[in-house]
């Protein structure tokens, strides 16, 4: 992944001194799997506050950071729904976002979760869409996936046909060990991109996220285009 080494878990900064916000942000961070560096005012130097990946500013501490350098990826954290002067607080020291506790713990510990795996370059994605059955989208998808990876790139291919017969049957592959859209279709919340690429069938060099059997009441995980989408990057 570009830009990143892999492996390496970014910290975001909090400035707050509300004990019991502290320790509910302290817990999505935990949820997340990273240790933040925990700040209690405005930053004495500029390497915390510019060089975190993510800035989680309690409401408490807004007033304290008026006239601070302005940067991306600060989040103003507070607890009242009713208050309106926050956005006014949030406008003050740049916040990109204001977020209310409970309602926003989702999102942040996801938030949380991105910066913390790092983003690598955009993908190159290849869509190939079939005319008709039997026009040969399966193959074709196939081919790419495995050339690509014998090229020496990192490739997913994933399988978006609800009608197939499933790429890793058409790869010879299925029975190698790995989850299908089955265990996904019915999941809830963040799946972090290097928990789910050690998941998924390794076949050819290459990671596959096949059909499997998807049972009844499953057929929409495929979209109504059939599409196989080759993904490389």
């Amino acid at each position: 992944m570009a830009g990143e080494a892999r492996g390496v878990r970014r910290a975001p900064l909090i400035v707050t001194e509300d004990v019991e916000l502290l320790d509910d942000l302290l817990r999505l961070c935990a949820a997340a799997g990273v240790r933040p560096e925990v700040g209690h005012g405005a930053p004495a130097g500029r390497g915390s506050w510019e060089g975190a990946p993510l800035v989680l500013v309690g409401d408490d501490a807004a007033g304290r950071l008026r006239g601070v350098a302005r940067r991306r990826g600060v989040v103003l954290v507070g607890r009242d729904q009713d208050d309106p002067g926050v956005w006014q607080r949030a406008v003050e020291i740049g916040a990109d976002h204001v977020l209310m506790l409970p309602d926003g713990e989702q999102w942040l510990m996801d938030r949380i979760a991105d910066v913390a795996e790092g983003v690598g370059r955009p993908a190159l994605t290849v869509g190939v869409i079939g005319g008709r059955g039997g026009a040969g989208a399966s193959t074709l998808a196939c081919a790419l996936a495995v050339a690509a990876a014998r090229a020496g790139r990192r490739t997913l291919l994933v399988d978006a046909d609800p009608l197939g017969g499933g790429l890793d049957v058409l790869l010879g592959g299925e029975a190698v060990d790995g989850l299908r859209w089955p265990a996904f279709a019915q999941s809830r919340g963040r799946v972090g991109s290097t928990a789910l690429e050690e998941s998924l069938p390794r076949l050819h060099d290459l990671r596959l996220l096949s059909r499997g059997d998807l049972g009844p009441g499953m057929h929409e995980v495929g979209a109504d285009d059939r599409a196989t989408i080759a993904a490389t990057w």
